[in-house]
């Protein structure tokens, strides 16, 4: 390690990228000299400007933040980015491309890191895709960042399970936490020499484009499989829904029973404290346990029905 802290400029701004915020603030072997963030956005009822997660913690810690819209229309942004003179640009979800003006900046890398196994599921929601496809494991990748979007090569991979129980707020908290600690590392051994490189093979990558309400929307004609996968990738945002009559209702825990029934499916088979029972595209029935009607709390079956009972389920229907 060299004598002096590694000079980083960071770059993010959800909730996810925290955790590698505070490492590299804690980290005496690193010297976070500026943060930047997307700009603030207006939150509430009263629309009232509110800062990234990013920006307020680095705030907090006396950072100095820069929150710009855009390189290429703010060029005099990369001048001042220029006169932090970082070894490392850091971009843990931030928001913005980067020009390549802005990535040849640090004297040594520029770095990203991705919450997925590259180059499989490039793009802006890969762990929603990863759960949404049934894989059995997900994982972070750093990789130098490159022109092409998730195409930098490889500096290091860890790779974590997903469980039976998981949903895209465990799998989000799990590869936030664990790549703070995998980020600091890479960038020492990276400045170290001791990490070489490996380039993707970018005939295996796919690219995960931005979840909207249509994303989320339960289809089912759709295996009871594909179905639960979806309402766990949805889950807790912006949660997976489908319509009964003109109301949208949100689905956040299913289960499937394996028993195959003769009914058309979308059939509401029954209604009680153990679930909502629904036949599926390949005949087998899920079990909703955990949903959430328009305007009101999240809650379990048992209470959900105290309240409300189906009457039908209406199919690709955007209200």
């Amino acid at each position: 390690m060299n004598d002096k802290p590694l000079r980083v400029v960071f770059m993010g701004s959800p909730e996810f990228s925290l955790p590698c915020l505070k490492c590299l603030a804690e980290d005496p072997d690193f010297q976070v000299v500026a943060v930047y963030s997307m700009p603030d956005k207006p939150k509430g009822r009263g629309k009232t400007l509110s800062p990234t997660p990013v920006k307020e913690t680095a705030l907090k810690y006396g950072f100095e933040v820069r929150t710009p819209k855009s390189f290429k229309k703010e060029p005099e942004e990369i001048e001042v980015l220029k006169s932090y003179k970082p070894d490392f640009l850091v971009v843990v979800a931030y928001g913005l491309i980067l020009p390549q003006s802005v990535l040849d900046i640090p004297t040594i890398a520029s770095v990203n890191l991705h919450a997925s196994i590259l180059p499989k599921y490039r793009g802006a929601a890969p762990m929603q895709y990863a759960l949404m496809n049934g894989e059995k494991e997900t994982g972070n990748t750093v990789m130098l960042m490159s022109k092409g979007m998730d195409e930098g090569d490889i500096l290091a991979v860890e790779k974590i399970p997903i469980t039976e129980d998981d949903d895209l707020e465990s799998i989000h908290d799990s590869l936030s936490i664990k790549g703070a600690s995998l980020l600091s590392k890479t960038l020492k051994d990276y400045a170290a020499h001791l990490i070489k490189p490996i380039p993707q093979d970018h005939s295996k990558a796919t690219y995960t484009g931005k979840i909207d309400s249509q994303t989320a929307c339960i289809s089912w004609e759709k295996t009871a499989e594909e179905i639960r996968n979806l309402i766990y990738a949805m889950s807790p945002f912006p949660g997976a829904w489908f319509s009964d009559k003109d109301e949208r209702i949100k689905v956040f825990r299913a289960k499937i029973d394996q028993t195959k029934s003769e009914l058309p499916l979308g059939t509401l088979i029954k209604q009680n404290e153990e679930g909502i029972y629904v036949v599926c595209g390949d005949s087998k029935v899920l079990i909703m346990t955990e949903l959430q009607r328009a305007g009101k709390t999240r809650m379990k079956v048992s209470d959900f029905l105290r309240g409300h009972k189906l009457v039908s389920l209406n199919f690709n229907r955007e209200i």
